[in-house]
């Protein structure tokens, strides 16, 4: 794949991103008004979720633009771990407003307050439309980054159509109990996702084995290839939960160079199985040190 080609594609998957964020970003300011005016703290709990969405897509522009950056000098490893400040900015947002919602709401469940159901469920079809047309514009995108963002707008659209079913509810029956009740259930979905998203940023960071590896496996496997005297090492770690890389110090009976590299392309094909794309491969023994 060319260079050109490459840039074409990083610079389309930006546009198409950069569509989903403003798109994003002015439904998030519609639905704060709105939540307002029709005293709904399910769509104020909803909004809030999409502001910290709407970062995350702003954040993912960022990082399809600095994507193709290669190694420096100064991160000798490239730019994909800073995907993990967005993690943890994100986080923050989503954890602050959910806690103050979730708050809030709970204090409605003990004296509960009109909502304007007809307005909810106008601004609940409003969302659903803004936030289909926003994951469009990413799902045809053929990266991972932008499929990334349009799960979480397709995410957000279940939200919305939880707001249209019980506004429709209470259009018909008096219930002002399901405003915060609803409310409550989207906040405590969202804080279970960030703290599992934590789980998997703070892994990353500690450079745990990825759990998509079965390390134990993986281990065994590689110690009972041919010409494996015995398995000293084997590290494994992830730079951002897609991209994972392992360190092999093993000592072999073989006694050629030639036979050595045979071994070491045998463990590489063996890693990338594994979903392992970047590895250092050292091998001792009778007469073979490599690296």
């Amino acid at each position: 794949m060319s260079h050109d080609h490459i840039h074409l594609h990083s610079d389309t998957a930006g546009k198409n991103i950069l569509s989903a964020f403003f798109i994003n970003l002015a439904f998030t300011m519609i639905s704060l008004i709105g939540g307002w005016l029709t005293n709904s703290m399910a769509i104020i709990s909803d909004s809030i979720h999409d502001l910290g969405c709407t970062l995350s897509i702003a954040l993912a522009w960022v990082f399809e633009r600095i994507a193709g950056h290669g190694p420096t000098q100064r991160f000798t490893f490239g730019y994909r771990r800073f995907t993990l400040l967005g993690a943890f900015v994100n986080a923050f947002i989503l954890l602050s407003g959910s806690s103050v919602v979730l708050y809030e709401s709970i204090g409605r469940m003990t004296s509960p307050e009109e909502v304007n159901a007809e307005g909810m469920l106008w601004f609940a079809l409003l969302a659903i439309l803004f936030k289909g047309l926003a994951a469009w514009r990413t799902w045809k995108g053929s990266s991972v980054n932008q499929r990334m963002v349009s799960l979480h707008l397709l995410g957000d659209c279940l939200g919305w159509v939880a707001v249209l079913l019980a506004s429709i509810v209470m259009m018909f029956v008096e219930i002002p109990l399901l405003d915060p009740i609803l409310s409550i259930c989207i906040s405590l979905y969202i804080l279970y996702n960030v703290v599992h998203n934590l789980i998997v940023a703070f892994r990353i960071v500690l450079e745990g084995v990825p759990s998509a590896i079965d390390y134990t496996a993986l281990k065994a496997e590689v110690a009972t290839l041919d010409g494996v005297a015995s398995l000293r090492e084997l590290r494994i770690w992830s730079m951002d939960n897609e991209h994972h890389a392992a360190e092999v110090i093993l000592t072999t009976t073989l006694t050629t160079l030639d036979a050595a590299e045979v071994l070491k392309a045998t463990i590489r094909r063996l890693l990338t199985q594994y979903g392992v794309e970047h590895c250092v491969i050292e091998t001792s023994g009778e007469g073979v040190s490599i690296r």
